[in-house]
């Protein structure tokens, strides 16, 4: 018979009126104030560091604007990514590759405007 790894994590105890769940986990660590303000200062360091990762004012356009281009990147930098795909569409891998990079200028489509900022009337013509 083949036992899961993770079969044994939990043990059920059942009293007269509800059931009880009994983790086999190690308790878990409480952080000291340290460890939280040093947490926090490499949060701030990667943020800092990577724009990507986003700080507490991101939008959610910016959020998806940075995984946008960061997957359109990772296509275009990595050959066989970039034949996987050129193959799918039947297109030539030159042809799919300055499809992406055209696509890397405004990958979500415009922003949003701002608040208190009117958004911008485009005349048709």
């Amino acid at each position: 018979m083949k036992r899961y790894k993770h079969a044994n994590l939990f043990k059920f105890s059942k009293s007269h009126t509800s059931t009880t769940y009994v983790s086999n986990l190690p308790p878990v660590q409480h952080q000291t104030m340290a460890d939280k303000l040093r947490t926090q200062q490499e949060l701030e360091r990667l943020q800092a560091k990577y724009i990507g990762t986003g700080h507490p004012d991101t939008t959610s356009w910016e959020w998806r604007t940075n995984v946008a281009r960061d997957t359109y990147s990772s296509i275009v930098g990595h050959p066989p990514h970039l034949a996987y795909i050129s193959l799918a569409q039947n297109e030539p891998a030159a042809k799919v590759r300055a499809q992406l990079l055209r696509k890397m200028i405004q990958p979500c489509g415009p922003p949003p405007p701002r608040e208190g900022e009117e958004p911008i009337q485009r005349s048709a013509q």
